[in-house]
């Protein structure tokens, strides 16, 4: 029979030498945990820390959806941005009010109302834990924050989609331009550039920035269609049309309130730099 009731082990402690030894070891296995704790921090920390919170409007295109892509990593819903953007917006607003004592043009779209964002926020948390929706949107988020800074790290044609558009609104703010700077110019930028409605693409001679864009946005493309065909099979052909229109302006929300957070980041700094001048 083998002995099933473990031997006390407390004599062998008692030796100084042993505990010594010990300590060392616990000593060691502490620093070997923190140092593999710190080399698996989540990449999304470098544009959004939880811990810290969404930033103030920015005026950098890539940013805003590195912080997009990360906080869908990391909540698995994209109602916490548009629920801080919604914050920012009346933040800039005020700020405008209390300096020159009107009411400023507002970026925030125009239909994006509170009521409307409550039932935004209420219909994803009614059809996420349905749909499985919470891990569909970590994987949206990290493979969008793949497709934009690419396998260097160095940024892919994503980023320059989003600058050359971010240079379109910069330029139609200041009475420069007069079309091309809105949220339907971004998306159809996209679509084209990226080859989203192609079925066929042939990568084979594509410089790697274009490479890493086209296969982070075939991979999302993809995701999408697995998601809807599941709709397609569990449900009613009317319920799941609904569904599946529903959670595609879910998507294209999170994009005109990221094109309104440019619109109000630089509205915002040109403000601040008008505020500075007049002192």
């Amino acid at each position: 029979m083998f002995q099933t009731t473990p031997k006390p082990l407390r004599n062998c402690y008692s030796h100084p030498f042993v505990l010594v030894v010990l300590a060392l070891f616990m000593s060691l296995l502490s620093v070997a945990a923190t140092t593999a704790s710190a080399a698996e921090k989540p990449e999304y920390l470098a544009s959004f820390d939880p811990a810290k919170g969404f930033k103030p409007a920015q005026r950098d295109l890539t940013e805003i959806f590195l912080q997009i892509a990360g906080s869908l990593e990391y909540y698995g819903s994209p109602v916490p941005y548009m629920q801080h953007m919604a914050q920012e917006h009346q933040r800039i607003e005020a700020l405008y009010l209390a300096k020159y004592g009107t009411a400023p043009h507002s970026y925030r779209p125009a239909y994006m109302t509170d009521e409307y964002l409550n039932h935004f926020a209420a219909n994803w948390n009614l059809l996420s834990p349905k749909l499985g929706l919470e891990p569909f949107a970590k994987e949206v988020g990290n493979t969008m924050r793949d497709g934009i800074n690419g396998t260097r790290g160095t940024g892919t044609l994503a980023v320059a989609i989003f600058n050359d558009h971010q240079a379109h609104v910069c330029d139609f703010m200041a009475g420069k331009a007069n079309d091309g700077a809105d949220f339907e110019a971004l998306k159809s930028d996209l679509i084209n550039r990226l080859e989203i409605e192609k079925p066929l693409i042939d990568e084979s001679n594509y410089p790697i920035p274009r490479r890493d864009a086209v296969d982070s946005a075939m991979v999302i493309h993809g995701m999408t269609d697995k998601l809807f065909l599941q709709l397609d099979q569990g449900l009613q052909p009317e319920d799941a049309k609904r569904v599946k229109y529903a959670l595609t302006n879910v998507f294209i929300d999170v994009g005109r309130m990221a094109q309104s957070e440019l619109e109000a980041g630089i509205a915002e700094w040109a403000f601040q730099q008008q505020s500075t001048a007049a002192k």
